[in-house]
């Protein structure tokens, strides 16, 4: 799991050159000006997903992974809580089966932390890293994007 902030990543480049699509896509549009809903950017390799919403309580929120994708959660405004852990914690269990249209599968657990992400932080969360996203901080509006990012 990487946890950033985008100002100090404008000029980092990645050895998946998917991930650095996203990045400059990131840099060169106002994504907040974004419809909500998916817009494409690379076809299947990386497009982009519009949220807005209010966080929800933890006990209300999943715990999952994605086996094709990476996902990178970037806050656009709001605050809101990520809660992770490793795939190979002990404690740790999937919860039904994978799903291979969504490309997710949900998990049950303890967390190891709970990060606080506001305007412009992000996470890029790869398969080993289980992640529930949506956690409430507090009352406001969060806007978000959620950029799907193929592993090559």
């Amino acid at each position: 799991m990487i946890v950033g902030n985008l100002k100090d990543f404008k000029n980092v480049k990645f050895e998946n050159e998917n991930i650095n699509k996203a990045f400059k896509f990131i840099y060169e549009n106002n994504l907040l000006e974004l419809p909500l809903g998916k817009t494409d950017i690379d076809g299947d390799n990386v497009w982009v997903n519009r949220m807005s919403y209010v966080g929800k309580e933890e006990e209300l929120c999943k715990l999952e992974n994605h086996h094709n994708y990476l996902d990178l959660q970037l806050v656009l405004s709001g605050i809101e809580g990520m809660g992770y852990v490793h795939i190979d914690r002990a404690f740790v269990k999937m919860d039904g089966e994978y799903d291979a249209v969504k490309d997710k599968a949900n998990f049950v657990g303890p967390l190891d932390g709970i990060i606080k992400l506001h305007s412009n932080d992000f996470v890029i969360v790869w398969p080993s890293d289980l992640h529930m996203p949506l956690i409430k901080v507090n009352d406001d509006q969060i806007e978000k994007a959620v950029f799907k990012i193929k592993i090559n």
